[in-house]
């Protein structure tokens, strides 16, 4: 009995492994010192390689018609954002992994974001 109970464990712990989770791929988003309404820095905690990002602001009226803005590599994990007009989040945020998958966190960054906090989301 206790092998048969190993055994199911096991199979479901290969298969978890082998299916995308429906949950996504969890992520941490640290907002960088010098953000504010016009300029926005992220640094992106991702097990994978980020090769861009973009955002895209959920509430803005200048964001409409924009879609999805692409950010800056600034050094290691971290991307900026230098828009033409302020900003209004909450913001989403999508990576370009090395596979060329693009991975989704919907607003992830939200209204009353803070300088220095971590805020945590799944990209699916």
């Amino acid at each position: 009995m206790a092998s048969r109970l190993f055994a199911f464990a096991a199979s479901l712990a290969l298969l978890s492994l082998l299916i995308p989770s429906a949950y996504g791929k969890p992520a941490s988003f640290t907002v960088m010192k010098g953000s504010n309404n016009i300029f926005f820095s992220v640094d992106i905690k991702y097990d994978g390689e980020i090769t861009a990002v973009s955002l895209m602001q959920t509430d803005s009226p200048f964001a409409s018609g924009h879609g999805w803005q692409p950010l800056t590599h600034n050094f290691g994990t971290v991307w900026n954002y230098d828009p033409k007009d302020p900003t209004l989040p909450p913001f989403s945020i999508q990576i370009t992994d090395k596979q060329g998958s693009k991975l989704v966190a919907k607003d992830v960054i939200p209204p009353n974001w803070k300088i220095d906090a971590v805020y945590h989301g799944n990209l699916a």
